[in-house]
């Protein structure tokens, strides 16, 4: 997970101040997009009474990636069967799409139940998603295809 993290922080970067996304939704810290998934009540309260922090970012981008694990090893079988640098893929085009947006990938995801990664790469490749994630979808891309860390 902590790899996982690493290359979220890398790709989302980092803004103190709320910032609309290319998506037109209201985002801040690492990516986190408020507007779709809200703050809790105490993370709020933090908020309002010490203001947006890095630590705050730090927690929201652990829980939500702790929680993308969780429903990806629950909701897809092929999941477990990956190696790290493909979980990795798999975690990072969640928590950039969401799981709605994710699921749009299907013959990708059949891909991956094939495992077929190649073929997986090139269905990522041949997506909208690519052509407007610049860096991060061409390392993503590679990872997928080789099953190796690819630098960033």
């Amino acid at each position: 997970m902590e790899e996982i993290i690493k290359r979220i922080k890398i790709f989302e970067g980092y803004s103190e101040k709320p910032y609309l996304c290319p998506a037109g939704k209201w985002t801040i810290g690492y990516g986190y997009n408020f507007e779709d998934r809200n703050f809790r009540i105490a993370t709020l309260a933090k908020i309002l009474t010490d203001g947006f922090d890095s630590d705050i970012a730090e927690s929201l981008l652990s829980e939500d990636v702790m929680a993308i694990i969780s429903v990806l090893s629950k909701a897809y079988t092929f999941y477990q069967d990956l190696n790290a640098p493909r979980k990795a893929v798999v975690t990072d085009m969640v928590y950039q799409l969401g799981f709605a947006g994710f699921n749009k990938f299907r013959k990708m995801l059949s891909a991956l139940e094939r495992k077929d990664y190649e073929q997986a790469a090139v269905e990522m490749k041949s997506s909208r998603w690519f052509g407007q994630s610049g860096r991060r979808s061409i390392i993503n891309v590679e990872q997928m295809k080789t099953g190796e860390w690819q630098e960033i």
